[in-house]
């Protein structure tokens, strides 16, 4: 067709990996077998080694980033407690401290004026007769 001919295709032999038949051979394969467990062993340990050092490192990690929260936490605290709204706060809690310009008054225990009555609550409309009996009998 176009003028170029192709030789006809020859079968490829495959080269197949023949086993070692005498008693050097084998014991050669062996101390190949051997050596290539101990190398796969050392490189699984390795792995396994970095895992689980990589596991510690992050919860290490998660652990400090906790402290340092909680550390800021108690900074912001500080400086609250070490602002004078704290203690002004304080001051009034235990009554007897006031801010400058400032008048306390201190009622003594026992001067309260009763409540006026048109203050008070409205008693409770009383329970009818039978509900009373019925609780008293049956605990409901």
């Amino acid at each position: 067709m176009t003028g170029i001919e192709l030789p006809a295709p020859t079968p490829h032999r495959v080269r197949r990996m023949r086993l070692p038949a005498s008693r050097g051979g084998l014991a050669w394969l062996a101390v190949l077998l051997v050596i290539g467990t101990f190398l796969a062993v050392q490189v699984g340990r390795q792995v396994y080694t970095n895992w689980s050092i990589t596991q510690e490192a992050e919860a290490v990690r998660a652990e400090l980033a906790a402290i340092e929260a909680e550390n800021a936490a108690l900074a912001d605290e500080l400086a609250y407690l070490q602002s004078d709204a704290f203690v002004g706060a304080e001051a009034r809690e235990l009554r007897t401290l006031g801010a400058a310009g400032e008048q306390v008054l201190i009622i003594p225990p026992g001067a309260e004026a009763p409540i006026p009555e048109e203050l008070l609550p409205p008693p409770p409309a009383p329970r009818p007769l039978i509900e009373q009996w019925l609780d008293l009998f049956f605990g409901r």
